[in-house]
């Protein structure tokens, strides 16, 4: 359990980095950090549902969710207000699909959870009427269309990502958080409100995915959904944590650091969309090499030296 200065020291370090990179205002390196700090935030949202012992693979589903509800309210309700209906239209539908599937474990719940992103790509397609069909949307420009100012803008969103993940993480919610993922009957005779944390937790994480989402759909002004109902945006938070580490807050982040430059250089050597071979390549190599990620690598490490001293 992280101690406050250490979590204060994060959320300083993200601001610090991201206005960095938004002071110098050097093209490349602001979209690049924009991509990492959407991600971060998609891992952070995976890994608080992940607490609870459920894996989803859902994530794309409040991702899209998110981008098409800033595009479809934008007009009616203005873009201030589209903006706040991602935490309602996200959290309403992580709420209702929760009640329906988290009694469910383990793979069923997997499974269910893609079977949502798959049904709202038809749905969008379907309804093509309100939707825009195949043809996509036009989301409103975020910050319009400064790449600058929306890195700032994702920054500051990062932020309070981090500190949603740290309250899940707090001496109040993880030791029920771990006995809800360990042994739910334990958990349960114990008075803990296992469906209760679950749907909780899937709500946040929801409602994560859904801004993240609404941020990329705002970057362009322009999305399909095929790019946006994409299972990449569901495996991508899965590898991230991953790689960076489960059960915390800094692994996503540096997890999202890491396989974007994986990914860079495998757009470099192989090209196209060879990149996407990154997502598979890191989750069977470190769930078999190296389970508990980068940062149980630096905890080995830092008591290995304090054994040595």
């Amino acid at each position: 359990m992280r101690s406050p200065a250490v979590r204060v020291l994060t959320y300083l370090a993200i601001a610090i980095i991201g206005c960095g990179i938004a002071l110098f205002a050097q093209p490349f390196w602001v979209q690049l950090f924009i991509g990492i700090m959407i991600s971060a935030i998609m891992a952070l949202a995976w890994d608080i549902l992940s607490r609870t012992g459920q894996v989803s693979l859902g994530s794309a589903a409040f991702f899209g969710v998110g981008t098409y509800s800033v595009a479809l309210l934008a007009e009616v309700l203005g873009t201030a207000l589209a903006w706040a209906s991602v935490v309602v239209v996200c959290g309403v539908l992580a709420v209702l699909l929760g009640l329906l599937t988290l009694r469910l474990r383990k793979m069923y719940f997997a499974i269910a959870t893609m079977g949502l992103t798959l049904s709202m790509q038809v749905a969008v397609l379907v309804f093509s009427d309100w939707t825009g069909g195949s043809g996509g949307v036009i989301p409103p420009l975020l910050m319009g269309g400064d790449p600058v100012h929306q890195l700032l803008a994702i920054t500051a969103l990062l932020v309070i990502a981090a500190m949603v993940s740290d309250f899940f993480l707090s001496r109040r919610m993880r030791p029920a958080l771990f006995l809800v993922r360990t042994n739910p009957a334990l958990a349960a005779a114990s008075g803990i409100p296992v469906v209760r944390l679950r749907i909780i937790a899937f709500t946040i994480s929801g409602i994560l995915a859904g801004i993240a989402g609404a941020c990329y759909g705002g970057l362009y002004g322009y999305v399909v959904p095929t790019d946006v109902f994409n299972l990449n945006w569901s495996v991508l938070p899965l590898a991230t944590v991953i790689l960076g580490g489960m059960d915390t807050t800094l692994g996503p982040l540096l997890g999202a650091l890491v396989i974007r430059a994986l990914e860079e250089t495998a757009r470099t050597v192989i090209g196209g969309v060879g990149y996407q071979v990154v997502y598979g390549a890191v989750i069977i190599l470190f769930v078999v090499l190296m389970p508990t990620g980068i940062v149980g690598l630096f905890n080995r490490i830092l008591n290995f030296a304090r054994q040595r001293s």
